[in-house]
């Protein structure tokens, strides 16, 4: 997707998760529960891995990890911070096409980032079955996304742009969000 590599070849995904108040909420709050499932020894499977933060850190506490990211800018990152001593093995990849990966093989899913670049809901749903798919029987996926309601009363109503929405086809009659790939995010 063009705008994706337009935004994030700017972006810097890494700090946000690490200097910025919020980001770093984020970072904490989701490790407490990627936390909450992992034992020694279990194999990691984060697809949409961005710039590593979540990968890395895994990796770096003994977990074998396999990073999948769509963006080059952002797995060349990954990659430049990944230590020999590390089992992590980073690849481009989709979301949508986990097919290079076996079924069964994973004992945690991360799916982190993509949902939120998916503006279908074919392609949502096809990314939680590709998620589905990899990890073993008693396996997990944890996956984050934002919630509709979310928005509409952060963007729409709190930063006074609900009109505007409405207008431009943004959101539906219902309040649904109505979004497209220049939106960057769903």
């Amino acid at each position: 997707n063009g705008y994706l590599k337009q935004y994030y070849g700017s972006y810097r995904e890494d700090a946000r998760l690490s200097a910025a108040k919020h980001g770093l909420v984020e970072y904490l709050t989701t490790m407490k529960y990627i936390h909450k499932f992992l034992e020694q020894g279990m194999r990691i499977l984060e697809v949409g891995a961005g710039t590593g933060r979540y990968s890395l850190a895994l990796a770096k506490e003994g977990f074998r990890v396999d990073a999948v990211e769509l963006l080059e800018h952002n797995l060349n990152i990954l990659r430049s911070k990944t230590e020999d001593s590390m089992r992590l093995q980073a690849v481009q990849g989709d979301a949508l096409d986990l097919s290079r990966y076996q079924e069964n093989t994973f004992d945690i899913t991360l799916l982190l980032g993509p949902m939120y670049h998916l503006y279908t809901k074919e392609d949502k749903v096809k990314a939680l079955m590709e998620a589905k798919r990899v990890p073993k029987d008693e396996g997990t996926i944890l996956v984050a996304y934002t919630m509709n309601e979310y928005s509409v009363l952060m963007y729409g109503f709190r930063e006074n742009h609900i009109q505007e929405c409405l207008e431009n086809g943004k959101l539906d009659a219902n309040y649904r969000v109505c979004p497209s790939p220049e939106d960057l995010y769903d």
